[in-house]
Parts: structure tokens; sequence; C-alpha cells
């Protein structure tokens, strides 16, 4: 009885770590997903260029950075592309593009520690993201 309890015990070992070993291998090169994992969220800028956004337009939106009278830095992202960079540039300053589902859009100004405005409008109307502080930052992103 001791020697089929001890068999048991072992083809139960012997199972979990079958099950175990399958839980970290991979497929065809692509890693087995992991469902009881929250996702890890990770902000890269990247300066190369990336595919345009598939689907169709969902609206129109308008990036906007008003403020101080002094030249400022601004960033932004379209459509989850690639950032861009434009210095010294004279307030106010506006930026136009297409919208499409499920991808960010991002504005940041940098004029110091004066007080800048920047704010996101979708199709002339709806008030996206609207902040007021030192280098603020506004993002958006539609979800339809």
């Amino acid at each position: 009885m001791r020697s089929c309890r001890y068999a048991v015990g072992v083809i139960i070992s012997l199972v979990s770590a079958a099950i175990v070993a399958a839980g970290c291998t991979t497929i065809a090169g692509t890693p087995v997903a992991e469902t009881n994992r929250a996702p890890v969220t990770s902000l890269t800028t990247t300066t190369s260029a990336s595919a345009p956004p598939t689907g169709k337009a969902v609206g129109t939106a308008v990036m906007k950075v008003s403020g101080s009278s002094a030249p400022v830095t601004i960033r932004y992202r379209i459509n989850g592309g690639p950032e861009q960079t434009e210095t010294n540039v004279t307030l106010p300053w506006e930026k136009q593009y297409t919208v499409y589902d499920e991808v960010e859009s991002e504005v940041a100004a940098d004029g110091g520690d004066t007080d800048l405005t920047c704010s996101i409008i979708m199709d002339g109307d709806k008030l996206a993201s609207f902040k007021t502080e030192p280098r603020p930052t506004c993002s958006f992103a539609y979800y339809g």
C-alpha cells in the first residue's frame, strides 16, 4: 500500500512539473500567453518611422499650446507615431490631424517654469484633454 501511495505521489509530481514546464515554453517563436499577470506598460520615445494607422478615420483633432510669449519647445506624437520636436516655437501653436480608433496622440510643451496650456480638441467642439501648468502634457486616444 505504501508503494502505491509513493507511486501516486511521483506521478502527481511529474504531471505538475510537465504542466509548469509547458507554461514556460514557446510555440513557433511566440511566447505562450500568461493569463494571470497584469499587462506591463512602458513609454518609449522613438524616432524611427512607424506604420500608419489602419482602419477607418473616426474624426479630426487639433493639438494646441498657448501661454508664454517666450519661445518654447514642443514635443508631440500623432496616432502612436514617432515623437516630433519643434524648438523655439512662438505661441500660440496648433497641429491638426486625423484621429483613428485606439491609438494615442500626445503633446507636451516646455517653457521652463512658466505656466503653459495644452489642449486636444476633437471634431471642433469636444475637449479631449486640457492642462495648464509648467511643462504640461496632454494625451488622447479615441475608443469607439
